[in-house]
C-alpha cells in the first residue's frame, strides 16, 4: 500500500482489508485513510466481516418466523398480473364470524371491524389474534399481513353516503371493544391475553 503502486479498485481494497489479521477501528482507520474513495464500502465490510457468522446457524425464533411470513404475504399480495389477491378476514362471515365472536365472547360488531381492516394489527394480543387464524386455518403471521393491507373491494359493509367518500381510518382494538359496548371487565381480559 504504497504511494509507488498503482491505484487499486474497490475488490482489491476489499480483499486487502479482508487479509489483515485485526479488522478493529486502527485497521479501518488506516483504509479509510488510505482510501477515502471507498470510505462507505470499507466500513460496511468491516461490520460484515465483525458479525457473528454462528447468526446462520441458529434456529429462527417463533417472532422471525411470524415476520418473515407477513413480509412474504405482504409480498405475494402485490398485484403484478391484475389478478384478484384473496383476503382471508373477508371469510369472517357467517358460521365463522359468529364462532370467533362466541369464542373471544364478544359481539358481532367487532369481528366485523376485522373483517373490515378498521383494528390495529399491533394493538391486538396474540392470543386474540389467534383466535382468528385458528378458525381462518391460517397462520397468526398471515391475520397480522392482511389486517395491514388494504384490499379494495373488500367484503365491507356498503351504504349510500351522506358525503364523500373517503378511507376508514383503523382504530386500536381497545377502541373497538369500547365501542361495541364491550363491558370494561370483558375489556381488561381480552387485553391482558398472552400477557
Amino acid at each position: 500500500m504504497t504511494a509507488n503502486n498503482p491505484p487499486l479498485g474497490l475488490q482489491d481494497v476489499l480483499d486487502a482489508f479482508m487479509m489483515e489479521d485485526d479488522h478493529g477501528s486502527e485497521v479501518l482507520a488506516r483504509y479509510v485513510r488510505e482510501y477515502p474513495q471507498f470510505a462507505a464500502q470499507l466500513v460496511d465490510f468491516s461490520i460484515l466481516a465483525a458479525s457473528d457468522d454462528s447468526d446462520d446457524q441458529c434456529e429462527l425464533s417463533d417472532i422471525d418466523r411470524s415476520r418473515i411470513d407477513a413480509a412474504w404475504i405482504a409480498f405475494s399480495a402485490i398485484d403484478t398480473n391484475d389478478t384478484p389477491v384473496s383476503d382471508p378476514l373477508a371469510k369472517l362471515t357467517g358460521e365463522k364470524g359468529r364462532s370467533v365472536a362466541h369464542t373471544l365472547g364478544v359481539p358481532r360488531q367487532v369481528v366485523t371491524c376485522f373483517r373490515e381492516h378498521k383494528v390495529i394489527a399491533t394493538s391486538v394480543p396474540d392470543d386474540v389474534l389467534q383466535v382468528f387464524a385458528d378458525e381462518l386455518q391460517i397462520p397468526m403471521a398471515y391475520v397480522i399481513a392482511a389486517m395491514n393491507q388494504s384490499f379494495s373491494g373488500f367484503g365491507g359493509r356498503q351504504f349510500k353516503a351522506d358525503g364523500k367518500p373517503s378511507a376508514g381510518e383503523q382504530v386500536s382494538f381497545e377502541q373497538v371493544l369500547i365501542d361495541a359496548g364491550v363491558s370494561e371487565a370483558d375489556r381488561s381480559r381480552l387485553l391482558s391475553r398472552g400477557e
